[in-house]
């Protein structure tokens, strides 16, 4: 979509362009292939709560009882507990797989973003705008803090190497902080009514449309 838009789309891979691509994503992969199931307080509560219930057949004729039941109740629980959680990571290994093959293979483009605090306390949000100045895609992303706090009024052009539906890295131009960046459901919003900002994000579409990315080869 970056060409469509005519802004600028670099000659090669950005793994090949950026040699430390290959290593965050390497990093991130082995994060998510490495992550572990973890009891939560919820389903602790849950157990203890099934041993409440059950706990007045201790009273009954036959106490024995309990002994089946309890564990039993709780193993079931287990069960399901494991079932879910295998899933979960099985399916974060896999969305990350895909993204990190993507990342790989693409090259980087260059977006004019705008950088702002994502609703409902989502955290910090990149959205990347047209020629129009609407957002096309908006990303939840850790943006370094540097970045951040660097960045004017919260617009300037940006690195992208991935797919806009499920997200990709992010870069400074240069290719140094790399950050991941993970689409969000925001709607499209209309360009900012400040003519300030309005002046802004024109000036960074076309530095997006000119830039150059032989500078950094």
């Amino acid at each position: 979509m970056a060409e469509e838009f005519g802004y600028q789309v670099s000659p090669g891979p950005a793994s090949a362009m950026t040699p430390t691509v290959g290593a965050v994503v390497s990093e991130e992969l082995d994060k998510a292939k490495s992550e572990k199931s973890e009891i939560p307080l919820g389903l602790t509560g849950t157990a203890l709560m099934i041993a409440v219930l059950l706990n007045p057949l201790w009273y009954q004729d036959d106490p024995s009882l309990i002994g089946v039941l309890l564990p039993l109740a709780l193993s079931i629980l287990g069960v399901i507990w494991s079932v879910h959680e295998d899933t979960r990571i099985k399916g974060n290994v896999q969305a990350m797989e895909r993204k990190a093959a993507v990342a790989l293979a693409s090259p980087w483009q260059a977006w004019p973003c705008r950088l702002e605090e994502l609703p409902g306390g989502k955290g910090k949000g990149m959205m990347l705008l047209g020629p129009d100045t609407t957002v096309v895609c908006t990303f939840s992303s850790p943006v370094p803090e540097s970045v951040w706090v660097g960045t004017p009024d919260g617009r300037g052009v940006f690195w992208f190497a991935g797919d806009l539906r499920f997200g990709g890295l992010m870069s400074v131009p240069g290719g140094d902080p790399l950050w991941w960046a993970h689409a969000v459901p925001i709607p499209t919003t209309l360009a900012p009514a400040g003519r300030r900002q309005e002046t802004l994000e024109e000036a960074v579409i076309h530095q997006a449309v000119g830039f150059a990315f032989e500078e950094w080869l």
